[in-house]
């Protein structure tokens, strides 16, 4: 397998749940820099893609559903309250690897109405941390057994 199908693999892992991408780069025998990086890219993309093309999905989805229900209380969105009074922004983008899919993490985002840019900005650091802190102890936790 060449090196661009590595990291491809690595970022379409880290797309809908972030702690693939680390596991995928070391099962692939990648560097811990270019696991992290690649699994950041990878986070990146679902939450550009969501947090520009919510709009759009959501115009669509107002076409055909009228008259949706609301949940208002639910475990997760009495956590997402939590996070955001304590922490803010930095608060759901640093969980949004570690606990939240980058897929919920940026709806929690977007619907506490912050700026699309701020929240890329405060996503990519936090996806950056997290890759490198996930790809290390993967990589330790390889080293071990």
């Amino acid at each position: 397998m060449d090196t661009i199908s590595e990291y491809i693999a690595v970022a379409l892992a880290s797309t809908i749940k972030f702690v693939g991408g680390p596991i995928a780069g070391v099962a692939l025998g990648l560097s811990w820099t270019e696991t992290a990086v690649s699994s950041a890219i990878g986070m990146m993309i679902t939450v550009a893609f969501i947090t520009f093309g919510s709009s759009v999905l959501g115009n669509l989805s107002s076409r055909f559903y009228k008259n949706k229900p609301k949940r208002i209380f639910t475990k997760t969105t009495r956590l997402a309250v939590k996070v955001k009074k304590k922490l803010g922004l930095w608060g759901v983008a640093f969980l949004t690897p570690f606990l939240f899919t980058p897929i919920l993490g940026t709806f929690i985002a977007l619907s506490f109405r912050y700026s699309k840019w701020e929240i890329i900005q405060k996503m990519l650091v936090c996806a950056l941390v997290a890759g490198f802190l996930q790809t290390l102890a993967f990589h330790y936790v390889k080293e071990i057994f």
